[in-house]
């Protein structure tokens, strides 16, 4: 349901959502959430950004964002540079967001989108 909220999110802001939960073939682990292309950075080209989508219902754990840790993020570096060497987009350069969701019962989620945690 996040990744459903953030890419709707993304879509309505401008950028081009390229893939979601990919994989890499054998050798790397891990999965990109969604990757997407930012038309807004003033580049000539867009930004290739690798989004990060961490949902949660309660704060007990924490902020969802708070779960993007420094062993996460490096995953997420391999995993970017890994779908941009196998894809042929134009880009300006790599990036990393997160894309942070709270569900509350009976309320709109909560969005806050972190630009520029990685890469």
């Amino acid at each position: 349901m996040g990744e459903l909220i953030a890419a709707r999110y993304l879509a309505d802001s401008g950028w081009r959502v390229l893939e979601r939960n990919w994989r890499p073939g054998a050798g790397l682990r891990g999965e990109l959430d969604l990757v997407a292309l930012d038309p807004t950075t003033g580049a000539p080209r867009p930004a290739l950004v690798s989004v990060e989508v961490k949902t949660r219902a309660s704060r007990a754990a924490g902020p969802p964002a708070a779960a993007v840790t420094a062993a996460k993020l490096a995953r997420l570096r391999a995993l970017t540079g890994a779908w941009a060497a196998s894809h042929e987009v134009a880009h300006c350069g790599l990036r990393i967001d997160v894309v942070s969701i709270e569900l509350r019962p009976g309320l709109p989620a909560v969005l806050r989108h972190h630009r520029g945690v990685g890469l």
